[in-house]
């Protein structure tokens, strides 16, 4: 596996528990009404989206440096 496969690989499990604790702290805010579940919630949600932003720029550039 190259260097490039394993950024894509880490960076998708680094998307999903992103979004998975993202998801399970909006429900405990829903549940629980904390207010401390819903900032980790957003917060998780919106490092979740940007994580893949940046897997679109990775590859992008990785085409761009011939990188396979």
């Amino acid at each position: 596996m190259s260097l490039r496969w394993f950024h894509l690989v880490f960076l998708l499990f680094a998307i999903m528990g992103a979004d998975l604790f993202g998801g399970w702290a909006l429900h405990e805010y829903f549940t629980a009404n904390d207010r401390a579940m819903l900032g980790l919630g957003a917060v998780s949600l919106i490092g979740g989206f940007g994580l893949a932003a940046y897997v679109f720029w990775f590859v992008r550039k990785a085409e761009q440096a011939h990188l396979t």
